[in-house]
């Protein structure tokens, strides 16, 4: 116990609090969930790894889904029948996560920092439920976590950030969030750590390409179509580039919507990929005269994305067995009039919102201190990974409160920095000679 870190003891207690969670409020069916369960299953009958031939025909999916997930779920129920052993795997890579995003805080900032962005992190209740879901995102998280972990921790070894740019990848291929990290991590190695050449970089490139082409020409050799992350960029695209459509997240809507350009006649008797470029070329077509349109949707995307972080309350809903209707409601606007009537989870989820509140206050406080301080170089990374995420995801779809969580570590990295006037200059300039 003497040789345990505060943040590898805090994080095994993590590990152990998810377990628990899990094993007394079991499996939380979601929407996303049971479509990863189905196309696991299918993929299983036919004996392929997802993506099949059948699974990129329009009556199973419209187009390609998140790849990772689908085939770690198909794993779990070829070897042990069962969905089971995913949640003690999913319980450990969050709080996996969690010790990853204390060790690079402390790496970019100080040990107090890092505990405190640990703690907030531990203690924040939407941080509770997620890995009891089939869920795409824990694992890419992980991943991209692990990338940059390995990242700022790499003056020993110029070599790991060729396993980066793999991890990278290899998180793209659960959830294609990666290239926020690519950009912004790029980013930090240029102006932080003031390359003298490009090779670090090009490193990184290179493990990120290589996954890309083995995974790529598997499938290509299987289903003669080059594919290697989930394609439904255009699904979603095309959905929001018309005349009149809404900024606010278009919920329950039909996958083919008569009416509006996602609609295709004859859908029928076409694969995922004729599809795709006919909804491509519609969104190009009306982009080329509406850009100012669409560029003026993505302040409300943005608020629609940051406005709550509940989500994964619904762990603790009594009755969760369909997963239509799994959502928590807080009615803000008639709150007082219906205080006595509210339930213990939307008060946990009232609870969640302030908590939120207060980190979100707490990360514009971290940054204003750090500009006013002139520590640029720890600031950077977290920095970047917040507003170029932000701003690459609301502008190719709508905005979701839970697609900002590739974003939430970085987000407590700066609330705790925050929350404590102990910052030490010296850790934030201590990366500057990492590859000299």
């Amino acid at each position: 116990m003497r040789n345990l870190s505060n943040i590898s003891f805090i994080s095994g207690l993590y590990f152990c609090w998810l377990l628990l969670i899990w094993l007394l409020f079991d499996y939380t069916p979601t929407n996303d969930g049971v479509g990863y369960i189905e196309l696991a299953e299918m993929c299983l009958a036919e004996g392929q790894p997802y993506p099949t031939l059948s699974a990129m025909h329009y009556d199973s999916l419209p187009f390609i889904w998140n790849i990772g997930i689908i085939n770690l779920t198909a794993l779990s129920i070829a070897l042990f029948d069962d969905i089971f052993p995913l949640f003690p795997l999913l319980c450990l890579m969050k709080a996996l996560t969690a010790w990853m995003m204390a060790k690079t805080a402390k790496k970019l900032f100080s040990e107090r920092i890092a505990l405190i962005a640990l703690l907030l992190y531990v203690l924040y209740p939407n941080n509770w439920g997620q890995s009891t879901m089939i869920s795409s995102e824990i694992p890419a998280d992980f991943l991209t976590m692990a990338a940059v972990f390995l990242i700022v921790r790499l003056p020993e070894n110029k070599k790991l950030l060729f396993v980066s740019g793999l991890l990278l990848a290899v998180s793209n291929w659960f959830r294609p969030t990666a290239p926020i990290f690519l950009v912004a991590v790029g980013l930090w190695l240029v102006c932080v750590l003031r390359l003298q050449s490009w090779r670090p970089l090009l490193l990184m490139i290179a493990g990120y390409a290589c996954f890309i082409v083995v995974v790529g020409t598997s499938t290509y050799v299987r289903t003669g179509h080059f594919v290697y992350q989930a394609r439904s960029l255009w699904f979603s695209m095309v959905d929001e580039c018309y005349d009149g459509a809404a900024v606010a997240p278009h919920w329950d809507q039909p996958t083919w919507p008569e009416g509006y350009p996602r609609y295709i006649e004859h859908h029928e008797q076409l694969d995922c990929f004729e599809c795709e470029r006919i909804w491509k070329e519609r969104s190009i077509s009306w982009l080329k005269d509406h850009k100012l349109e669409y560029l003026k949707k993505i302040p409300g995307r943005i608020y629609y994305m940051y406005q709550s972080d509940y989500d994964f309350l619904t762990v603790f809903l009594p009755d969760k067995d369909h997963a239509e209707d799994n959502f928590i409601i807080i009615p803000f606007r008639h709150l007082l009039s219906e205080a006595s009537s509210l339930t213990a989870v939307q008060w946990l989820a009232l609870l969640t919102m302030l908590f939120y509140g207060l980190l979100l206050l707490g990360a514009v406080t971290g940054s204003v201190v750090f500009v006013r301080r002139g520590q640029y170089q720890a600031l950077l990374l977290p920095l970047s990974v917040i507003i170029l995420g932000t701003l690459m995801l609301t502008l190719v779809m709508h905005g979701e409160t839970r697609f900002k969580t590739p974003l939430m570590p970085f987000i407590f990295m700066l609330a705790a920095a925050g929350f404590t006037s102990s910052l030490s200059p010296s850790h934030g300039s201590a990366t500057a000679a990492c590859l000299s």
